[in-house]
């Protein structure tokens, strides 16, 4: 059984930033990465729809295993929209919608892009891409208590689906996951990749606080930090 990843994130320029859970079907690569088969689905999927039973049928398998029968109930699937306002990509609304006909959750568009912004890869640093994003989304509708699955098709740093996730939880959304066609494989290290298969989400809330660290840097900071 495929178990899919877990990318755990957090803003550690804010201390009081929650955790934010990402997870994804397999790594993204883009051309300048030697983009891989599974990368140029994703991309001919975003632009003009194909693939399109591949990604239902993964997603529904890694919803199955991690969020079907467990105590965190999820009220609303909605897409993480596009780099330019008012917009989401219309190949991942048709796939929510069917997605969300075979997991049995309501789709709802809950937010908006208020102003068109840079596309996140072409920004270089981390600060570049926080100011870029930052304040670029609103609510369009009353969540508070409910409990969120937001959809995007890739993630590179995590940062807009971070950002997303404290806005939600500020706004009294009670739990929020985030689900990924693609993770940045330039990231890779920082993610839970073993995960018992009958772990669910609410034992991922409850055991993991932060980002996976190999054992070898967590060895390194170990020593260089004691005393």
């Amino acid at each position: 059984m495929n178990q899919y990843i877990l990318r755990v994130k957090k803003n550690y320029k804010n201390e009081n930033s929650p955790i934010c859970y990402i997870y994804g079907l397999d790594y993204y690569k883009t051309y300048k990465e030697e983009e891989d088969e599974f990368s140029k689905k994703m991309n001919h999927f975003y632009k003009y729809g194909e693939n399109q039973q591949f990604f239902l049928e993964k997603l529904s398998d890694l919803y199955n295993l991690r969020f079907k029968n467990d105590s965190i109930k999820f009220d609303y699937l909605s897409l993480y929209p596009t780099h330019k306002k008012d917009c989401v990509n219309p190949n991942m609304r048709k796939l929510s919608l069917k997605l969300c006909n075979n997991i049995g959750i309501e789709f709802r568009q809950i937010i908006r892009r208020t102003k068109t912004i840079k596309q996140m890869h072409t920004l270089g640093s981390y600060e570049e891409r926080m100011k870029n994003v930052k304040g670029s989304i609103e609510l369009i509708e009353n969540v508070k208590d409910k409990n969120i699955l937001l959809f995007d098709n890739a993630t590179i740093t995590g940062i807009s689906l971070m950002l997303a996730n404290e806005y939600l939880l500020k706004h009294g959304v009670r739990y929020v996951a985030c689900l990924c066609l693609g993770l940045g494989y330039k990231e890779k290290e920082q993610d839970w990749k073993d995960l018992n298969i009958k772990m669910k989400h609410s034992d991922v809330v409850e055991k993991i606080k932060s980002p996976y660290v190999p054992k070898d840097k967590y060895e390194k900071y170990k020593s260089e930090h004691s005393e």
